[in-house]
């Protein structure tokens, strides 16, 4: 799987490839302490890469398939 495998604008979910700038990092947050529609931020350049509830559906379905 590569990086253009994951979801895009067009797509449902978290973006884990800033659409704005290519970055893979996200800014720190609590996610026990955020609600489910609390927005996930690029760390590179503040935009908007989906929601606390779209990173945790990412966390349950991981499986380790990721290729850098």
């Amino acid at each position: 799987m590569g990086l253009l495998d994951h979801p895009t604008a067009t797509q449902g979910g978290l973006k884990i490839v800033c659409e704005v700038c290519g970055g893979l990092s996200i800014k720190p947050i609590d996610p026990a302490e955020a609600s489910d529609g609390a927005e996930v931020y690029c760390r590179r350049c503040n935009a908007v890469r989906g929601t606390i509830a779209d990173l945790r559906a990412l966390a349950r379905q991981s499986t380790g398939d990721f290729e850098f």
